[in-house]
């Protein structure tokens, strides 16, 4: 019996330990540049929290988007098309911030993965109007934080030009 209700106020206790109670992000697209030949898309975007500023210590933040329908951004999830980059505030006087991202597919469940990048990107772009983005957070303490998602237009990634 002792073990029981030692089980269930553990339980209690960690599950409340683990929310994080901070406030959920509204991301607002603004632009996107492509850097070079590299494959990196340089998405900008808006928030109305502090991004990097959420915790003060973290595992891993960054801008997380499908090139699907699958919109499961969990860790533990993979998304098959996706990309991944991580965040800056683009100037110190707002809430502005560049998420530097490169695409991949995987290519077996053993953690093969293709870069996308111009030819193998565009089919994945031309088949939706929109990718879906999130700004994620692991913390060593919390729950995985998880914005809004986040609609880029999949035309900006297919007609941009060089970074300046």
């Amino acid at each position: 019996m002792k073990v029981l209700i030692l089980t269930i106020c553990m339980s209690v206790l960690s599950a409340c330990s683990l929310n994080h109670g901070r406030p959920i992000a509204n991301l607002k697209y603004e632009k996107t540049e492509r850097l070079r030949t590299t494959g990196i898309y340089q998405v900008y975007f808006k928030s109305d929290v502090e991004l990097l500023g959420l915790f003060k210590s973290s595992i891993g933040r960054g801008l997380v988007c499908s090139l699907t329908n699958d919109l499961d951004f969990s860790q533990a999830h993979r998304i098959k098309q996706s990309g991944f980059g991580f965040i800056e505030r683009v100037s110190p006087d707002s809430l502005t911030y560049r998420a530097d991202v490169i695409f991949d597919e995987s290519v077996d469940d053993e953690g093969g993965e293709r870069r996308l990048k111009g030819e193998t990107l565009d089919p994945f772009l031309k088949a939706r109007d929109s990718i879906s983005c999130v700004y994620r957070v692991h913390s060593t303490t919390y729950k995985t934080y998880f914005s809004k998602i986040m609609r880029v237009p999949s035309a900006d990634l297919l007609t941009t030009g060089p970074a300046k």
